[in-house]
């Protein structure tokens, strides 16, 4: 019964350490056969799986996961979220500005919009697996994630007002509104059922991740699936390479993210090199399916999704191999210098099933 629990478990991880596959699968049919992931945008079907994802975050989620992190490194945490709510949100309004607002973009406002929606976002939970590959602090980003996750029903829309209101008209109750919904509720829910019952909580929570891996592949493959004709119409009447410029305002957008989010507390701060890893982690992967739901819920054009569908694709591959890079200089050198060798503790997935995308 071990044996077969601990293989199930082993296949459960590869299939969640392969989630910018899936999202890339998913985006790669949604542009090549729409028809199969339509359905995933009737109704609230999207809303719904995103509050499936913030349900199963908070099924792990105890206070004990707050306390170990506050007492060691208790300086981090609002170095971290003041990285990731100051730094994505300013990089997306001033790359959106640049590639987007312009009489020759089409729909150039609703991607302007998109992209300031992912900047505002909060950490995507992906960030805790990629943590754990780039012998990172797991904990500290839990905690983080956790943390930008909370404040996002407040942050969230305030800062997308702020950035886009003299752009946009939309309203910041709405936002607020729909950020609580899918966000805040399905967390302290799932919270409060891991308070109740956490038996039942552990065996959900083992089975989370990868069923979030499908779940935001989902998401982003029916936002793909629904602008397909709508980007292939666009790019051939006008000329205007609506994808390259999408892909480049989020490539930068993520990149920045990971170059800032490390840069700012190493260099800036003088934190050490385990716990700005971390926090550079966290900047630069955000919760995109957040940004696609919040799109929809404030009634904006199908195509001001569109940024949030790549994003997570792009954050997460870009994550996977700065994760990669990180642990091949730890296998030359041995070491993570000024973190009192942490690095070497030997961490995996079993130690942290909060693991979640």
């Amino acid at each position: 019964m071990t044996i077969s629990t601990n293989r199930l478990d082993d296949i459960l991880s590869s299939l969640t350490s392969a989630f910018p596959f899936f999202v890339l699968g998913a985006a790669t049919l949604g542009i090549y056969r729409p028809s199969t992931l339509m359905w995933t945008n009737r109704g609230n079907t999207i809303t719904l799986m995103l509050a499936l994802v913030m349900c199963g975050t908070g099924l792990t989620l105890t206070k004990d996961d707050f306390t170990v992190v506050l007492k060691k490194n208790l300086g981090a945490v609002p170095a971290g979220v003041l990285c990731q709510f100051l730094i994505m949100p300013m990089t997306a309004f001033a790359i959106g500005k640049a590639l987007f607002l312009h009489s020759s973009v089409p729909y150039g406002n609703s991607l302007f919009l998109g992209l300031c929606l992912v900047g505002c976002s909060p950490g995507g939970t992906a960030s805790n697996l990629v943590s754990l590959i780039a012998k990172a602090d797991v904990a500290l980003s839990v905690l983080l994630t956790s943390c930008s996750t909370i404040l996002a029903s407040i942050a969230t829309p305030l800062l997308v007002k702020l950035l886009v209101g003299s752009t946009i008209a939309i309203s910041g109750w709405t936002l607020c509104t729909a950020t609580a919904r899918v966000v805040l509720l399905p967390v302290l829910l799932g919270m409060i059922i891991n308070s109740k019952a956490p038996n039942l909580a552990s065996r959900i929570s083992r089975f989370m991740p990868f069923c979030s891996v499908v779940l935001v592949a989902l998401i982003c493959g029916g936002v793909v699936a629904e602008n397909a004709s709508l980007l292939f119409s666009t790019t051939s009447s006008s000329g205007a390479a609506l994808i390259p410029r999408i892909v480049s305002a989020v490539l930068g957008l993520h990149c920045i993210g990971f170059l800032a989010g490390y840069f700012v507390p190493r260099r800036g701060l003088g934190f050490g090199e385990r716990t700005s890893r971390t926090i550079s982690i966290e900047t630069g992967m955000q919760n995109s399916a957040l940004a696609v739901v919040l799109a929809r819920s404030i009634g904006a054009p199908s195509i001001a999704s569109l940024p949030g569908a790549i994003s997570a694709t792009v954050h997460s591959c870009l994550g996977s191999i700065l994760a990669a890079y990180w642990r091949g200089v730890d296998n030359r050198n041995g070491v993570v210098e000024g973190e009192n060798n942490l690095s070497q503790v030997k961490e995996s997935p079993d130690d942290y099933p909060e693991l979640l995308i």
